[in-house]
């Protein structure tokens, strides 16, 4: 846990939170640096609270559990397109994060998996084609898709991870993991029949923690790593 700057895709407010949130946390306090892209924030339907929830309650929301963990830097990529993503034209949504990445110049650049849900396959197309080799200035030591619960259905559960696993052993930093994910209120259900709350985050942490041996792991499918 050296210092160093970590750059995460995030399709929506909350899946950075659930897919690497511990491991964001131990990067923080070992002094390094990270920045999360959101796909997208806007409106849209909370199934916790029953309600419509707008912009500036989502991203309000994002900026107290980007607090919690210590999250230094945010970058809101489109607004408003929540299922939609795709809408949005992949070449500009490339672009603008090989800006973000020559800028940031990220150690490490995490994407996410894809899932059942059209967003999450959106940011996993436009994650791979902006870390691809040789195509921005900056190249980064490390790319690797995080995981989140909804990942087991849908494409992310045929991912094999021919480039191997890194578990990250997130039990010190859990608690923190979890107030972070409560910050999004108008998302998390404590539900144990809903793969995204808190019951579905706890279950997948532990399930990663039996296979590496930790109380609690998130894992990281790693796409390419350098050393040099």
């Amino acid at each position: 846990m050296e210092c160093k700057r970590v750059f995460v895709l995030s399709p929506h407010a909350d899946d950075a939170e659930l897919g690497v949130g511990g491991y964001l946390a131990r990067v923080i306090d070992a002094g390094g640096e990270v920045m999360v892209a959101l796909g997208t924030v806007g409106a849209s339907t909370s199934i916790c609270l029953r309600r419509e929830i707008g912009k500036e309650e989502r991203l309000s929301e994002s900026r107290e559990s980007m607090a919690v963990l210590g999250v230094q830097s945010v970058e809101v990529l489109t607004e408003g397109l929540d299922g939609a993503l795709s809408s949005y034209p992949a070449v500009e949504m490339i672009g603008r994060l090989d800006r973000l990445q020559n800028m940031f110049e990220p150690d490490e650049v995490l994407i996410p998996l894809p899932s059942s849900h059209q967003d999450h396959r959106y940011c996993w197309e436009v994650g791979i084609a902006s870390t691809r080799p040789n195509h921005t200035k900056h190249v980064p030591r490390l790319v690797a898709a995080y995981e989140y619960p909804a990942t087991f259905w849908g494409e992310g559960a045929l991912h094999k991870g021919f480039g191997g696993g890194l578990y990250i052993d997130i039990t010190q930093t859990w608690t923190r993991k979890l107030d972070a994910l409560r910050r999004h209120q108008s998302q998390m259900l404590e539900d144990p029949g809903r793969l995204i709350g808190i019951e579905g985050a706890t279950a997948l942490a532990q399930l990663r923690g039996v296979e590496a041996g930790f109380a609690k792991a998130e894992l990281l499918h790693v796409l390419r790593q350098r050393w040099s």
